[in-house]
């Protein structure tokens, strides 16, 4: 179970590191003025628009930018957060994990809805959407499965540190 844990948790380490960078860099000229962002990153995104036919990043539809609004406002904080949690060993990790797994799924099945639904998928396109939508799942399962100690669940405190009630 050592290894399987291992690897979830680098799974998780990428994807949230990913958000964490991407959401407020690239993600983010989606909702917000241009001119808020340095000429490279606007650079950048046209360039991936471009070069994967995302053309959901290109021109943003509405359900899009909301997506993008929840990114920024709810994944990304808990993207930082759960990415502290796996390298600290923190044991809330697991809920943070599981929480933003689901978070990404439920975009991840909208925008691969309207990609398929919409025939402009392509294999490259696909392949830049369909790994957020594995990570997402490994998160949850990451977060599910997780084994925490019998008596500390949902505490950080060990069971010595913890007040006794009389």
């Amino acid at each position: 179970m050592g290894f399987f844990s291992a690897a979830a948790d680098a799974a998780v380490v990428l994807f949230s590191l990913t958000v964490a960078v991407a959401a407020p860099l690239i993600d983010a000229q989606s909702v917000l003025p241009r001119h808020l962002f340095p000429a490279p990153l606007v650079s950048l995104k046209r360039w991936y628009a471009l070069e994967f036919g995302d053309y959901l990043m290109a021109h943003p539809p509405g359900f899009l930018r909301g997506l993008v609004w929840l990114e920024l406002a709810f994944l990304w904080p808990l993207a930082v957060a759960t990415l502290y949690g796996v390298l600290a060993r923190r044991r809330w990790v697991a809920t943070t994990s599981l929480i933003s797994g689901v978070s990404t799924l439920t975009s991840m099945s909208a925008i691969l809805g309207e990609i398929l639904g919409s025939k402009k998928a392509t294999p490259k396109l696909l392949q830049m959407y369909v790994p957020f939508a594995v990570f997402a799942v490994i998160a949850i399962l990451r977060g599910l499965c997780s084994s925490t100690p019998p008596g500390t669940a949902g505490s950080s405190l060990g069971p010595s540190a913890r007040k006794k009630r009389a």
